[in-house]
């Protein structure tokens, strides 16, 4: 009897035990890290860097996988879709955390309700860039500002497509500042780009990994930049706030996040190797060389980010009327 009580206790402890080992033993199998652009881009390549880091800090490698489509909807609605159980993370950015919320009517996802945040990786911000040989006399954004109300509706700019941060960036500050100009949306950035240096467009609010080299080179000029501080990579360059429009910025922000109702034993674990990863001197050197600001934010400081730039963001764009459907 001793011993059939003895197994019967064993069998029974062993039983209770095992969530509290399962959870131990996560991750005990690869994770992926969506991408929900194609590859090549920032968020991509600020992925691969991230991911080869926190493969080591788990333990585990870490899948890149690329799910572009619909301004990122796509990718972010298969991550929403995945089980809460910290093997999915998905790598993404203002327009498909908070912008999409506001510009797609039905995106398959609701940030606030499927993500939780994880960390935020890096701040950029687009610059607004002219080319010289238009002859507009454009050098400040006071004749920027001059220069439209010269030519109402008449002034072209591109973007990487309706939605995309240049959209937003450019069509918030023209709403604020009284301007009219002509949208010419794009395929990406980089054909925006190309154009703009060949003299089809006339300004654009342009990425500083792409514009810079042009600025550099002489065939753009960068104005001002859209973020709150001066941007590293080009502290020449003021900002909106300093040139006379105090309350202007868009900040372009990447962010990691898992499935809400993620463990909350997986989550801690996550969060801390996510935090460990994204103060890593390679990883600070490897996203500060692709010409944005590293500003790693973790943990609840990650989320109370999201949840106020959603808050902040998402009434403005409704309320300027901008829509992909």
């Amino acid at each position: 009897m001793r011993m059939l009580h003895r197994r019967t206790l064993l069998a029974a402890t062993g039983t209770l035990a095992l969530p509290g080992l399962a959870r131990a033993e996560w991750p005990d199998r690869p994770i992926r890290l969506i991408v929900p652009f194609a590859p090549g881009g920032g968020t991509d390549t600020t992925a691969r860097i991230v991911a080869a880091t926190l493969g080591e800090k788990l333990g585990q490698t870490v899948v890149v996988e690329n799910r572009a489509g619909a301004g990122g909807a796509i990718g972010m609605a298969a991550a929403a879709q995945a089980a809460p159980d910290g093997y999915t993370l998905v790598i993404g950015h203002v327009a498909t955390h908070v912008v999409n919320m506001a510009v797609q009517k039905n995106p398959g996802y609701d940030t606030a309700r499927d993500f939780v945040a994880l960390g935020i990786t890096s701040t950029a911000a687009n610059i607004l860039v002219v080319n010289p040989r238009r002859q507009l006399g454009i050098t400040s954004l006071e004749s920027f500002v001059a220069a439209c109300r010269a030519k109402p509706g008449e002034l072209s700019y591109g973007t990487a497509g309706v939605g995309s941060p240049a959209h937003i960036t450019t069509a918030l500050f023209l709403k604020q500042a009284g301007l009219e100009a002509q949208h010419v949306p794009y395929r990406g950035g980089a054909p925006a780009n190309t154009d703009l240096v060949a003299g089809n467009l006339d300004f654009m609010f342009a990425g500083a990994s792409d514009c810079l080299p042009h600025i550099r080179a002489g065939r753009l000029r960068g104005i001002v930049a859209a973020s709150a501080q001066r941007l590293s990579g080009a502290p020449d360059i003021p900002t909106i706030k300093e040139s006379g429009y105090p309350n202007f910025s868009f900040e372009i922000w990447h962010i990691i996040t898992a499935r809400a109702g993620t463990p909350a034993p997986v989550l801690r674990k996550l969060r801390a190797a996510v935090s460990e990863t994204l103060t890593a001197p390679v990883v600070l050197e490897r996203i500060t060389a692709m010409g944005v600001d590293a500003t790693p934010l973790t943990g609840d400081a990650a989320q109370a980010k999201l949840d106020s730039e959603l808050a902040r963001w998402v009434p403005l764009i409704r309320a300027a009327g901008i829509s992909t459907d």
